[in-house]
């Protein structure tokens, strides 16, 4: 299976599974069910696309591992957001980071990423004008 690296709507830069196995640089055993079981456990999020699942590459590392704060913001979302909806979110400009996409700020900063996830999935809060 061949790579494939693209772009969605949101300016995410996504890799297809075999791509997620590629960025680890070494063979991985069954690599193309790798973001599958990454996903299923929680570490990674990813948006169905035809017959194939992509994945923000955001949530990756240098090496190809899933960064340790993406599973602190996926459980702060899943409850309130679909796996596509969090995507959705990582590409989308927030003001508890000052407008920047939580994609753009996940590996630098990773607190005020999980806090705003926290904010945004907050069923009590309510989002006014000035916000």
């Amino acid at each position: 299976m061949e790579a494939a690296m693209v772009e969605d709507a949101d300016g995410l830069e996504m890799v297809d599974a075999a791509g997620v196995a590629h960025r680890l640089r070494r063979w991985v055993p069954l690599g193309g069910r790798l973001a599958q079981s990454w996903s299923e456990a929680g570490r990674i999020v990813g948006r169905r696309e035809g017959q194939r699942m992509l994945y923000p590459l955001c949530q990756f590392d240098t090496e190809g591992l899933p960064l340790p704060q993406m599973h602190g913001v996926i459980v702060a979302l899943r409850p309130w957001l679909s796996e596509t909806e969090i995507v959705a979110w990582l590409g989308t400009p927030c003001p508890d980071l000052s407008g920047s996409r939580p994609a753009e700020c996940l590996s630098t900063l990773p607190d005020a990423v999980l806090h705003a996830a926290r904010r945004a999935a907050d069923p009590a809060r309510v989002v006014t004008a000035a916000e």
